[in-house]
């Protein structure tokens, strides 16, 4: 594992930093407006201050509408212009089959699954817990959220949003930017 550029320090970015330190990576700089308390790396406020030298890119923002997910991926795409590297993180606890085709940028965090002939497109998020099954296409920039199941043979679009716990039926497919909703909390709920 190598040296990554981390684009963002807020919630989504600590369990890419988790996952890169445990495949044996470290972040050498992160891009932030702000500094960051809990990441001990070399801060820069502005994109234009880091290089590709600096090591490989990994956008440490989330999303869950597919508006957020298209600045996301418009975002690494950026860095990707800029000749970046974005080699996928992989938590070494999750499982993806070999024949899997991981696209630039992808996360797959602990916990997931990605079954045999699945194509992840650049910048997907396949977070902890979700499971993707054999067959299946994930769109880029796309977020899988945590306990997602996606089914086999299954095509979700470019920057979609799939909710925790939700489940993809069996060949479903989705075009364009499609919100398949989380639970919600109740108002009393803090």
């Amino acid at each position: 594992m190598s040296t990554f550029v981390l684009l963002g320090a807020g919630g989504h970015a600590k369990s890419l930093v988790e996952s890169i330190r445990a495949a044996g990576g470290s972040i050498s700089v992160y891009v932030d407006p702000v500094p960051s308390r809990w990441l001990d790396a070399r801060h820069e406020t502005d994109e234009q201050a880091v290089t590709p030298e600096d090591g490989n890119v990994i956008v440490g923002l989330g999303g869950l509408s597919p508006t957020k997910l298209s600045a996301r991926l418009a975002l690494l795409d950026r860095f990707l212009a800029r000749d970046f590297a974005a080699t996928p993180i992989i938590h070494p606890a999750a499982h993806v089959s070999p024949s899997a085709e991981l696209s630039p940028g992808v996360a797959i965090l602990g916990g997931a699954v990605v079954q045999p002939n699945t194509k992840i497109g650049r910048g997907a998020i396949i977070n902890t817990g979700a499971i993707i099954e054999h067959d299946s296409t994930i769109g880029a920039g796309t977020h899988i959220a945590p306990g997602a199941i996606v089914l086999g043979d299954c095509r979700i679009g470019d920057c979609c949003f799939i909710g925790a716990g939700a489940v993809m039926l069996q060949s479903s497919s989705t075009s364009g930017q499609v919100f398949v909703p989380a639970l919600t909390r109740h108002d009393g709920d803090k």
